[in-house]
């Protein structure tokens, strides 16, 4: 690749370059959510920015200028680049214990009952997985699968722990199989408050229980509160999950492309406050191994994701 040309435009010249073996022109921003925008850079970014700091899509496109259209455009396109950067780089080898948990939305949530499926890894805090959908076994199977796509293998048996929700023993079985240690969590509440929690052990022995919570370095007992958390951030985080927001969610679609964005910046951008090590406090990716700094919007914005290999079509046989 060589430098060919450069062209104007209204924040200055900007280059031109030359792939030398199939001789075609191209911008340094081919392949970015920056490619073709007609807006700075800093804009977009800081639209993102916004996004994951709960902050309706209005109330953006006022700050930015911009038409209201123009904000869901962007968020639409930064998340399909953050999900792209997701299945490539969150990848983890081992886990010890995760949690999962459902959240409902209001919004088109109330009719349409959409529901967000989470997944935490507990020692490293990663989100591990994310679905929106309703509240059924495909949907839950679809959400178990893509968790189990996240982790290469299971060296050890893995604690998973949930509340009471029907589908999860069945399709844990079918796709996790033996080496998962599954304990469903049963919390009794009070005036709003929990007053006692009780675990039954579905999958999985006594003993492999007490294996996996003497390699666990933070649940002495199973427990949901790690994923619950989770949940509350995200109940901070995103405009269309807030319990009073003046942004209902009318698409799914929407919901989706917002959470793909806090994800990220979750697991990649901001430090983790139960992650300070002395003087360093990590990410979850930097605790999981991924990355040993902190990375910026504009960082993984300008990843060039690699071109997506075609199946090889099968041979047919006259």
């Amino acid at each position: 690749m060589i430098r060919h040309s450069s062209f104007p435009t209204k924040r200055g010249r900007r280059l031109r370059f030359l792939c030398k073996t199939c001789r075609r022109t191209f911008v340094p921003t081919l392949g970015t959510p920056y490619y073709r925008m007609r807006r700075a850079r800093c804009d977009f970014d800081r639209a993102m920015k916004l996004v994951v700091e709960g902050v309706s899509q209005a109330r953006i496109a006022r700050a930015q200028s911009v038409c209201p259209s123009t904000v869901s455009r962007w968020t639409e396109r930064g998340a399909r680049h953050l999900q792209r950067f997701d299945d490539e780089h969150l990848h983890l080898d081992d886990a010890v214990e995760l949690q999962l948990d459902e959240l409902k939305s209001y919004g088109a949530g109330d009719r349409d009952h959409t529901w967000v499926y989470s997944a935490v890894e507990v020692w490293s805090r990663v989100w591990a997985a994310l679905r929106v959908g309703p509240r059924t076994l495909r949907s839950t199977l679809l959400f178990v699968r893509k968790l189990r796509t996240v982790f290469r293998a299971f060296l050890h048996p893995v604690l998973v722990t949930t509340d009471e929700f029907k589908y999860y023993l069945q399709v844990l079985r079918r796709v996790f199989g033996p080496g998962c240690v599954y304990v469903q969590v049963e919390n009794r509440y009070r005036r709003d408050r929990i007053v006692r929690t009780e675990s039954r052990v579905l999958l999985g022995t006594d003993a492999q229980v007490d294996e996996v919570r003497a390699r666990s370095e933070d649940s002495k007992k199973p427990n949901t509160a790690f994923i619950e958390r989770l949940n509350l951030l995200k109940r901070r985080c995103c405009s269309y999950l807030n319990r009073r927001t003046p942004a209902p969610m009318r698409k799914p679609q929407r919901l989706t492309d917002a959470l793909e964005v806090l994800r990220a910046y979750y697991n990649f951008i901001r430090p983790h406050a139960a992650l300070r090590f002395g003087s360093v406090t990590r990410t979850p990716a930097m605790q999981a191994g991924l990355f040993d700094r902190p990375l910026t919007f504009r960082e993984i914005f300008c990843w060039v994701p690699p071109p997506i290999r075609p199946t090889p079509k099968l041979l047919e046989t006259r």
